[in-house]
């Protein structure tokens, strides 16, 4: 079938489909969120840690989420020392 579809200049379907993602999107609202707290309530009800494609972006969404509910101010700052050193951020 493969062959087939060659011949015909048809696209070939990987056996597997990857999610939809959009890091852009991911990085505008990890942004809001640490420029505003108050944003994360806003999304806090529906959005999980693994809705997030990037690990890092998921990583990042955890601690704030973290700090935030225990009533401190989740800033890049403040997130910093609970990211590890070796991870690439930017």
């Amino acid at each position: 079938m493969a062959e087939a579809a060659r011949k015909l200049g048809v696209a070939e379907q990987p056996l597997y489909r990857e999610a939809p993602n959009n890091i852009e999107a991911e990085q505008a609202l990890l942004g809001a969120i640490l420029v505003n707290n108050d944003a994360f309530y806003r999304v806090s009800d529906f959005l999980k840690p693994g809705h997030f494609y990037e690990p890092l972006h998921r990583r990042i969404f955890e601690v704030a989420a973290e700090l935030i509910r225990m009533g401190k101010i989740a800033t890049p700052i403040t997130l910093k020392t609970f990211l590890p050193a070796e991870e690439k951020v930017g």
